[in-house]
């Protein structure tokens, strides 16, 4: 299999599949209502709704690299405020997500399988600690998917033992 067709098949499994850790993203994602994913039942914790806005600004982000664009801060912030709590806007937030998902996916299909492994910014810049590929930008981003999917489940299971 292609690194490119493997990158596919985790990112797919993780949002809509079933990975063998638990529910995919598609599943923890999509009962939850616009109060639900605006409430912080934790102290100290980001919403669901604030956490669902930095997955898109982060897969956003790692988009660009893929596509070979300079890394940075994602162009909507690390963390993107919640100005509206509406069922349209949340949503409109889960929309974003997924159209955001889409399009990494294609850029990782129009992607040369050997630009994969060009480096993604210089050693040393800002977010650079240690040198990682266009491939590892993405399989990164499984992991971060993962970790706040892990977050939201909680959030989320909280919210409805109350």
């Amino acid at each position: 299999m292609s690194l490119r067709a493997t990158l596919r098949e985790r990112l797919l499994n993780i949002w809509a599949g079933e990975p063998w850790y638990g529910s995919a993203s598609k599943a923890i994602l999509e009962d939850i209502s616009a109060d639900e994913a605006a409430a912080h039942p934790l102290a100290g914790a980001q919403s669901i709704w604030e956490t669902t806005l930095h997955m898109v600004a982060w897969t956003e982000e790692a988009t660009a690299r893929i596509r070979g664009n300079h890394p940075g801060t994602p162009a909507r912030g690390d963390w993107p405020a919640v100005t509206d709590t509406s069922a349209a806007a949340w949503k409109a937030a889960t929309d974003n997500l997924r159209t955001a998902r889409y399009a990494l996916l294609e850029a990782i299909e129009k992607a040369h399988e050997e630009d994969l492994y060009l480096q993604v910014g210089k050693p040393g810049e800002a977010g650079h600690a240690t040198p990682h590929t266009r491939a590892q930008t993405a399989a990164g981003l499984v992991e971060h998917d993962v970790y706040h999917l892990g977050q939201i489940a909680m959030l989320k299971k909280a919210l409805r033992k109350k």
